[in-house]
C-alpha cells in the first residue's frame, strides 16, 4: 500500500518543469515541534534516544502533562496550519513563533480544530493498524487524549495561549541549548545546500534515491511512498512539493497536503549515521591527507571547478591536478558533470556528514600559506 503523488503534464514536460516544482525547506519550529514528537515516544526513535531520555530527565511533571495535552500538535506529524501553511518563511525561531501566534488569533478556530480532529481520526483509521506498527510505528503507544480538542471547542483562546507559553518553556529549558550543542542549524542549512545542488545537476527522479529513503521511489512518472494505506494525491500545475528535513524524525516520512501542495518531512540524520567501512574510511583520510587535496576540496567547496581552472589556481600542470582528482573521486569526496563541452568538479557531502563543520575548519588566512 502506498501514496502515489501524481503530476501535471506541464510538470512532466522535461527535467526543468519538473525541478520547478520542488522546494526546500528550512523550519526551526518544525524542529522544535519534531523534537517534541521524539520526548513523546522515545523508546520508538532509538538515533535519538539517548538525548530523549537524558531530557525527560530534566522536566517537571507538569511539562510532561503539558506535553501529552499538546500531542496531537506533533504525535503524527505536524499539521501545515502550525507553520502557517508556509507563507510567511523565516530562517529565525523568534520570527516563526510569532507569525504562528499572530496566524491561530486571526484565523476561525474551527479550521484549527477540523485539522486536529482529522488527525485523530487518521491515527484511529490509518496510522496505528499493525501494518503501521510493522513499517514504522513499532512499539509506538498513543498518548492522545480528547481534552485538547474539548479545550478547542470551548476556549480555543486559552489554548493558544497555554501552548506558546509551553513552547516558550521548552526553549528555554531544552530546545535552544539543544540547538546549539547540536549545531542543528548547520545541519539542515548544510543538507538543503548539498541536495540542492544534487537537485540542480541530476534532477528530481534522482534526488529521490540520492535522499536514500527506503520507503520513498520513482515509479512510472509518479511519486511513490510507502505507507499502510492507499491515497492517490493528483498534483495541478501550480502545486508544490517542500522537501523539509529534520534531524529528529527518524524512523518516519511524514506526508502532508497543504494549501499549496505536498510537504514532505524525511530524516536526514540516518544516511549520516549510516556506517562505512574500514576501508573506505582509510581512503577518505588518506584523500586527504595531503595539502594539496585539501586546498582542491575548499576550493570545489566554493564553487564547481574544471581540471584547467583548478591548475591556474594552484600553479600546477593538469596531470597533478588530475592525479589529485582521481584519488579524491576514488574515495567518493568529488563527483563531476558535464556543462557543455567542460567537466566541472564538485564535493559530494560525505565529508560534512562525517564532520560537519569540516570546511570551516581551513581556516583562509593559514589555508593560502
Amino acid at each position: 500500500m502506498s501514496i502515489e503523488i501524481k503530476f501535471s503534464p506541464y510538470a512532466l514536460q522535461n527535467n526543468e518543469t519538473l525541478i520547478q516544482r520542488i522546494q526546500f525547506v528550512y523550519s526551526p519550529l518544525n524542529e522544535l515541534f519534531r523534537s517534541l514528537h521524539v520526548l513523546l515516544n522515545p523508546r520508538h526513535h532509538g538515533m535519538n534516544i539517548d538525548w530523549a531520555l537524558t531530557t525527560k530527565q530534566q522536566l517537571s511533571n507538569k511539562f510532561l502533562n503539558d506535553l501529552q495535552y499538546f500531542s496531537l500538535f506533533y504525535e503524527l506529524g505536524v499539521p501545515p496550519i502550525l507553520l502557517n501553511n508556509f507563507e510567511n518563511l523565516s530562517s529565525n525561531l523568534d520570527t516563526e513563533i510569532k507569525e504562528l501566534e499572530k496566524y491561530l488569533f486571526s484565523i476561525d478556530p474551527q479550521v484549527i480544530l477540523n485539522s486536529l480532529e482529522k488527525i485523530a481520526n487518521d491515527r484511529e483509521s490509518q496510522f496505528i493498524p499493525t501494518l503501521a506498527k510493522s513499517l514504522e510505528w513499532q512499539d509506538y503507544t498513543p498518548t492522545f487524549s480528547t481534552n485538547l480538542l474539548d479545550d478547542l471547542a470551548h476556549e480555543p483562546q486559552k489554548v493558544y495561549q497555554h501552548l506558546l507559553i509551553f513552547i516558550k518553556d521548552y526553549r528555554q529549558q531544552i530546545f535552544d541549548y539543544t540547538w546549539q550543542e547540536k549545531n542543528l542549524d548547520h545541519f539542515l542549512l548544510n543538507e538543503i545546500k548539498q541536495q540542492s545542488i544534487y537537485l540542480k545537476q541530476s534532477g528530481f527522479v534522482n534526488l529521490i534515491d540520492h535522499l536514500q529513503i527506503d520507503r520513498m521511489y520513482w515509479q512510472q512518472k509518479q511519486l511513490v511512498i510507502i505507507k499502510p494505506f492507499n491515497q492517490s494525491i493528483q498534483l495541478n500545475n501550480e502545486d508544490t512539493i517542500l522537501l523539509v528535513p529534520s534531524y529528529f524524525v527518524w524512523p518516519h516520512l511524514f506526508v502532508d497536503q497543504f494549501k499549496y501542495g505536498i510537504v514532505l518531512c524525511y530524516d536526514a540524520l540516518n544516511k549520516i549515521q549510516a556506517k562505512i567501512s574500514p576501508q573506505h574510511l582509510a581512503n577518505i583520510l588518506n584523500a586527504l591527507g595531503d595539502s594539496i587535496r585539501l586546498k582542491i576540496i575548499k576550493y570545489l567547496a566554493e564553487q564547481p571547478c574544471t581540471t584547467q581552472a583548478l591548475g591556474q589556481i594552484l600553479t600546477m600542470s593538469d596531470s597533478t591536478v588530475s592525479h589529485h582528482l582521481k584519488l579524491l573521486k576514488e574515495a567518493g569526496l568529488v563527483t563531476t558533470h558535464k556543462k557543455g563541452k567542460f567537466v566541472l568538479y564538485s564535493p559530494t557531502n560525505v565529508i560534512s556528514d562525517l564532520i560537519p563543520e569540516f570546511y570551516n575548519f581551513l581556516d583562509e588566512k593559514n589555508f593560502n600559506g
